[in-house]
Parts: C-alpha cells; structure tokens; sequence
C-alpha cells in the first residue's frame, strides 16, 4: 500500500503565490500574511528540496531555472484542486464556465448573453476568452472544427462558417471591381491563412496583387481597422453580421461557406446548466437567417 509523505502545504502554497506574482509582496497580499512568512515559507521549503528556488539580490528575486518548472507544477496542481472543489461544492450548478476565442466572446457570444441571463437568471456565466486552450477546467467550450474533422464525441455543432470580404462603405464607393485588390489587405496573426483560404474559396487561378498589408495581433483588432476604414478584410459572417446589416461594413463579393464548423464541446453534457446553455446556444445559431445575397462583382482577374 501507498503512502503519502506528509507535503508542506502552506510552504507550498507560498511558494505557487510568489511564484505566480514574480514578487514576495503581492504573494503575501494574496495570502493575507507578512512579507517575511511567505520568505520564511520559500526558504523552508528550498531547505527541504535541497536546491534553490529564487535567486538575486533580497529585494527583487527572480525564479531559478528549478523555481519555475516546480512553480509551473504547483500552480496546475492547486488549479486541479480548486476545479475539484467548484465541482462537488454545494452550489457550483449556479456558476457556469465558458470558453470561447476572444473575438467569438466579443463580437457574437456577449452581446446575446442577456437574452441567456433573462431566461436562465440562476445561472452566472464565467468566460475564458485565451486564444489558446484554457488552462482549467470548463463546462462548455464553444471550437472551431476544420474542414473534413469528424464532429468529436462531446461536441454539439452549431453553425457553419461563411468567409467573406468586407469593408468600410466609403472605401467601397471609391473602388470597386478590380480596384478593390489595390487596397490595403487588413491581416490577423490568429489567422495568417485567411486571405489564401478566400482565393480558393473564389477558385482564383491567379492571386490579385494587393497594396500593403497591415497586421493585427487579433481578429477583432483586424475587423476594427477595417470599420474604421484602414483596408479590406476577410472575415466569418457570424463575426461582421451586425456592422453589415447595420451599413457599417460592405461586403461586395458575399461570402462563401469555408468547411469550418462551430461547435459546442462538454465533459458533462447531462448536467442541467450544461443543457439549458447548449440549447440556448443552438436557438441562437438557428435564429440566424445568413449572409445576404451578393449585392456586386469585384472577381480577381483570373478567377472562375
């Protein structure tokens, strides 16, 4: 049989803090306790694993090469545990936890959230909004599936995407047809491919020359500048609906499905707030009536 060495729990927990915060003060702040506890924590726990955790002058430690893979460690660790505890505490069907991109969360998933707090006010919606997979654990997680990727065990689709040019209405008064390509190509670093993606999607033989490209470090940062009037975009429906049916943004060559498909994914799909959430989530999907019909011609030359 097994057992456990007895952990220096509060060692350890002073230790994940500071290193999380980079400094002894804010990990003291968090825990409630003096400055020289968590130094008296840390040095504890360095004697007992025999190595150093900090290094550097008194007054502005830094993590050894040791302190941040065991600081790393810890905090996935204290991370699992308070998932655990959320889980089983009394209470925990009221909090309900999201993840999604950042632009889905801005520009579709928030400003229809009310409507889920009107119908569900029990509920409390928390959203990760990391580009990146999250780091705890959630109740639901609205992905992106690729073309052709099988919808996985878990996953309730939603909608299928549709790509499309858009742009500021005064840009497109000033050129249209084939002068549309001489504007400035509005790109984003979370979707480098997007504007190769919508030349295949036109079966272009040849791709246009554009004028310069302008990089963003995200979508919604990509889709403000083409509001404002910076170049043109390639952007989902689902993310420019409101701006083009408001006038806001033109979009002269319509969109076009891309085989990218939302989905909703949840470990726990029986659970009662996972279930009103995907299904409130599905009504909306549903009540979306799609892109209007293509209003102009601006084919790239050598295009079908």
């Amino acid at each position: 049989m097994k057992h456990r060495r007895p952990l220096p729990v509060a060692a350890l927990r002073a230790f994940e803090a500071a290193a999380r915060h980079g400094r002894l003060t804010a990990a003291a702040e968090e825990l409630a306790v003096t400055h020289g506890a968590v130094s008296r924590h840390v040095s504890h726990l360095e004697a007992l694993l025999g190595t150093d955790l900090f290094e550097g002058p008194r007054n502005r430690p830094r993590l050894t090469a040791e302190g941040r893979v065991f600081g790393t460690a810890l905090t996935a660790a204290f991370d699992q545990i308070e998932d655990a505890i959320r889980i089983i505490a009394k209470g925990d069907d009221t909090l309900l936890d999201v993840a999604c991109l950042s632009t889905f969360a801005m520009r579709w998933l928030i400003p229809r959230l009310h409507g889920f707090s009107t119908l569900h006010p029990r509920y409390d919606v928390r959203l990760a909004t990391d580009d990146r997979s999250p780091r705890q654990a959630v109740d639901a997680r609205i992905t992106v599936l690729p073309p052709g990727t099988a919808v996985p065990e878990g996953c309730t689709p939603l909608f299928d995407e549709q790509l499309g040019v858009v742009l500021a209405p005064g840009l497109a008064a000033a050129a249209s047809g084939p002068a549309l390509w001489a504007l400035p190509r509005l790109e984003s670093r979370t979707r480098p491919q997007v504007w190769q993606e919508w030349f295949r999607l036109l079966d272009a033989a040849d791709t246009p020359a554009m004028a310069a490209t302008r990089m963003f470090d995200h979508l919604h940062l990509t889709l403000e500048a083409a509001l404002t009037g910076l170049g043109v975009a390639v952007a989902p429906w689902h993310l420019v609906a409101a701006d083009v049916r408001a006038g806001r943004l033109v979009a002269p060559l319509g969109f076009r499905p891309s085989g990218y498909r939302y989905a909703v994914q949840t470990d726990r799909p029986s659970r009662p707030k996972v279930r009103h959430f995907i299904g409130w989530l599905r009504d909306q999907a549903a009540a979306d009536d799609g892109p209007p019909p293509t209003a102009a011609s601006a084919s790239p030359a050598g295009s079908s």
